[in-house]
């Protein structure tokens, strides 16, 4: 079965941890339950500051059980705006094999947000004879994707701030300046979308910017 990259690598990614989800050793009554819907919020509190801190770059051990995602979408059909909130999902650790951290979280209704990017980016690239790297001061990049009222949006290349990385605890800021809505929705998967028929050419896709925040706590 072939998917289109954008909307696939994530909606593979998703898969993969709904797959851990199943494996963990976790007990089971402790991970939180799907919410049954995604609170909208005013525009302003997807634009506070995010808790500050040490950035720990060893990339190891992070599990995360709770927590919220806050996206604005501001879709470029002149639709109103909206900010909603998102509850922390599935597995626990944000670990994907062999080189991934993950990020998921539910609104329920197949409403979500999800993002991802490579565990160097927060490691960095140690060079020769060099045995830690400085702090992380510049964003990262990471591939972003949320689905509301029914329209799931990627962009595989969105700006990621991390303002505190502990094993305990993460937050940051993110920005997407243009994300494509996909036929594809890994929140509310279904088999009628046509994923082995070349795309028909049609008008310009709807796109929407996306920024917010996260706050995640073991």
């Amino acid at each position: 079965m072939r998917v289109h990259w954008a909307a696939g690598s994530l909606a593979l990614s998703l898969a993969a941890v709904l797959s851990a989800c199943g494996t963990s050793s976790v007990d089971e009554s402790t991970r939180p339950s799907q919410p049954s819907d995604a609170p909208r919020l005013s525009i302003a509190d997807c634009d506070e500051a995010t808790p500050t801190g040490k950035v720990d770059r060893r990339a190891y051990g992070l599990k995360y059980s709770r927590g919220v995602m806050q996206v604005k979408i501001d879709p470029s059909d002149g639709r109103r705006s909206q900010c909603v909130e998102f509850a922390k999902w599935g597995n626990e650790s944000v670990e994907i094999p062999p080189d991934s951290l993950l990020f998921t979280f539910s609104g329920g209704n197949g409403e979500g947000g999800q993002f991802e990017f490579l565990a160097s980016a927060l490691t960095g690239e140690r060079t020769p004879g060099q045995r830690t790297v400085g702090e992380l001061t510049d964003p990262i990049s990471a591939m972003i994707g949320v689905s509301v009222g029914g329209t799931y949006y990627t962009a595989p290349a969105c700006s990621l701030t991390l303002t505190k990385v502990s094993g305990h605890h993460a937050a940051g800021r993110f920005a997407c300046a243009q994300a494509v809505a996909q036929d594809a929705n890994p929140f509310a998967p279904s088999d009628d979308v046509p994923y082995d028929d070349a795309p028909t050419p049609t008008a310009s896709p709807l796109t929407a910017s996306l920024t917010g925040r996260f706050d995640v706590q073991r």
